[in-house]
């Protein structure tokens, strides 16, 4: 199953041609993930009070197709395409009228205060299968 996030390509994204600079794309993954936490009732702040675990990226990998621009409505598909008992991974679709780009996101879930990876807790994983891509 999979998730859509939208944004709009603000001024400060781009470089004087009016083009997204490379480095906001994974800012943008950052906000579908954020986004996707809080549509399963688990936001960043909520895992790390309740639980003590930070979800860490640990691989990125992109594929730039066309340009985006300042002004472009963005749309940005994206789904769980791996999960086992430690990692987890997110797949991306970023479109406009176009396809734009694609990518890859591996992460896994860290300790807040020894900051040592853990097994995916229980109520997170549940929630992760719920969108799994199988």
């Amino acid at each position: 199953m999979s998730l859509t996030f939208r944004r709009k390509v603000n001024f400060y994204e781009t470089d004087a041609q009016g083009v997204v600079h490379h480095s906001n794309y994974p800012r943008y993954f950052e906000e579908c993930r954020g986004f996707f936490l809080e549509q399963i009732g688990l936001p960043y702040h909520i895992l790390r009070r309740e639980y003590s675990v930070d979800v860490v990226l640990l691989e990125l990998k992109m594929n730039y197709i066309n340009s985006l621009l300042f002004g472009d409505e963005v749309r940005i598909d994206f789904s769980i395409s791996q999960i086992d008992s430690y990692f987890f991974s997110f797949e991306y679709t970023v479109l406009t009228d176009r396809k734009v780009a694609t990518a890859y996101t591996k992460h896994c879930c860290i300790k807040s205060d020894s900051r040592k990876v853990i097994k995916i807790p229980q109520i997170l994983r549940e929630r992760l299968e719920m969108y799994y891509a199988r």
